[in-house]
């Protein structure tokens, strides 16, 4: 009778501590949007200047919103931007443009998108956790680690593009899941699923590879979780095939550059399979074996090819790039933290451990999820590599989460340990905000070309006290010329007329009306 008693007073325990939560859960969930919004948002556009690509972003919005047009001239480009000669991918630019038309061309202007998103990555990581668990405590969870997360941060305080497209992915995969789940296949879920992945793809060059294989992983998913497949094709394929229709449709537009060398310059600059290196390691090694066709089986370059993807697939997973000092890219970086903080290893590799528990189409989400966003960083020279990779981090948080709470279930979460766990974050969180607030912008300021905005204020005092003079502008800090425009706020007819007749270098302007970007003559 007793024991009895007891375990009733612990049932009503739990119970009224679960109501509590319950009342409580959208506090909580205010909390976190609140503290993500502070950390991305907390000196936006004062702690580090604008790298050039970010310049050039928003210049050609700014060039949108007043003509139409880029710098260059070319109207409304619906696949990829011209910019330096590098094409970038163009919704960032869109993105950009209603911020400009509120709050005119600034810093903080060029970074809300990334910052947005970043914000709402915490969301939609936390709202799949949610879906993967069907817990809400494990999705406050995920949401606190993606809100504090080094690498979410980072990313989501400076214009990259690619912060945008992995909060499309994300949601972009929770809509898909949902899709997944629900047994009566709501088209709703499917549709948005694909629209959000095209954005994706309309927002960042490796997207047009990460989007649609992660579309097919989750159909396949899908199809795995039905039972009777025969039925499920019979009643569903008039839907599956306007949705199809749709994706082709919206799509096109990529399809159709697929084969333009210009758009394609990028990824043939950053291409592994552009190293010669490699070539002439099979061709010495077939000589060596007196070239028979065993050897020129052997060792053949695609097992070379093979081996080098495979090599820069496990270096995402070095110790020292995911918990020590991070990318070695200082703008990727600030180089005193790794990805994660340093203690998290032990929660990824709890997390990799409990993964083999769960149910196998979770397992086929995360694991094909990390394999897919592999594989485009993989068949490039630099690695590892922190901003292609980024569309990878909101799938480690999630395995981060279910190594806390395999931690949490391993040692029964006594109050010593919880409070230690805590201190712990709280220890690696202040001292990753002292070095990225205090240090990281004194120490690495070069990298991020301080100093153009008195450059741009110096200049247009001596265009203003002589404006017949020609007015020489070092390169040697990079892009004056779009530096000048951003900063100078130059209105991009003058800039688009002038583009017809000057002299450039891979997209960067070498002379602007009197002005001339480069070293005087005889110096």
């Amino acid at each position: 009778m007793k024991l009895f008693m007891l375990q009733m007073a612990v049932l009503g325990l739990k119970c009224m501590r679960a109501k509590i939560f319950e009342k409580y859960y959208l506090w909580f969930f205010g909390a976190i949007i609140v503290l993500a919004i502070v950390v991305r948002f907390y000196k936006l556009g004062s702690l580090t200047s604008l790298y050039w690509e970010e310049v050039a972003l928003g210049y050609d919005a700014f060039s949108i919103l007043k003509t139409g047009r880029d710098h260059h001239g070319n109207f409304l480009p619906i696949v990829a931007f011209e910019s330096f000669g590098d094409w970038k991918a163009s919704l960032y630019f869109y993105a950009i443009v209603p911020f400009i038309q509120l709050f005119g061309l600034n810093v903080w202007t060029v970074r809300m998108p990334a910052a947005i998103a970043g914000v709402m990555t915490v969301i939609g990581t936390g709202k799949l956790a949610y879906l993967l668990k069907k817990s809400k405590k494990f999705q406050l969870l995920v949401m606190i680690l993606t809100a504090i997360n080094p690498w979410a941060v980072h990313f989501s305080r400076a214009a990259w593009e690619v912060n945008l497209a992995t909060s499309l992915l994300v949601w972009g995969i929770y809509f898909g899941w949902k899709y997944v789940q629900d047994k009566k296949s709501a088209l709703k879920n499917l549709f948005t699923s694909a629209i959000l992945l095209i954005l994706a793809m309309y927002t960042y060059h490796a997207m047009r590879m990460i989007a649609p294989l992660m579309g097919l992983s989750i159909f396949v998913a899908k199809l795995s979780n039905t039972k009777n497949l025969k039925k499920f094709v019979q009643t569903n394929w008039q839907k599956l095939g306007l949705v199809l229709a749709l994706v082709l449709l919206l799509i096109a537009p990529i399809l159709l550059k697929m084969t333009d060398k210009k758009i394609n310059q990028r990824f043939a600059e950053t291409s592994m399979f552009s190293q010669i290196e490699i070539i002439q390691e099979s061709n010495a090694l077939r000589e060596q074996a007196g070239n028979t066709i065993m050897a020129r089986l052997i060792y053949h370059r695609y097992w070379f090819y093979a081996r080098e993807i495979l090599q820069n697939m496990l270096s995402h997973f070095n110790l020292d790039f995911l918990f020590i000092s991070g990318d070695v890219n200082p703008r990727h970086s600030i180089q005193a933290f790794g990805h994660f903080y340093h203690f998290e290893v032990l929660f990824l590799l709890l997390g990799m451990f409990a993964l083999f528990k769960k149910k196998v189409q979770k397992k086929w989400l995360l694991g094909s999820w990390i394999f897919i966003t592999l594989i485009p960083v993989s068949l490039t020279k630099t690695t590892p590599h922190a901003l292609r990779i980024l569309p990878m981090m909101p799938a480690m948080i999630l395995i981060l989460g279910f190594g806390l709470v395999e931690f949490v279930e391993l040692f029964k979460f006594k109050k010593v340990l919880s409070l230690l766990l805590v201190a712990a974050y709280l220890f690696e969180i202040a001292w990753y905000a002292h070095d990225y607030l205090y240090v990281y912008p004194q120490q690495y300021a070069s990298e991020w070309q301080a100093g153009y905005k008195e450059i741009v204020a110096n200049i247009n005092q001596q265009r203003q006290a002589n404006p017949d003079k020609i007015i020489y502008v070092s390169r040697e800090k990079g892009r004056p010329a779009m530096y000048y425009w951003f900063y100078s706020q130059t209105d991009p007819r003058r800039v688009q007329a002038a583009g017809q007749e000057v002299a450039q270098d891979q997209g960067e302007f070498l002379e602007f009306e009197n002005l001339r970007f480069g070293d005087e003559p005889g110096r």
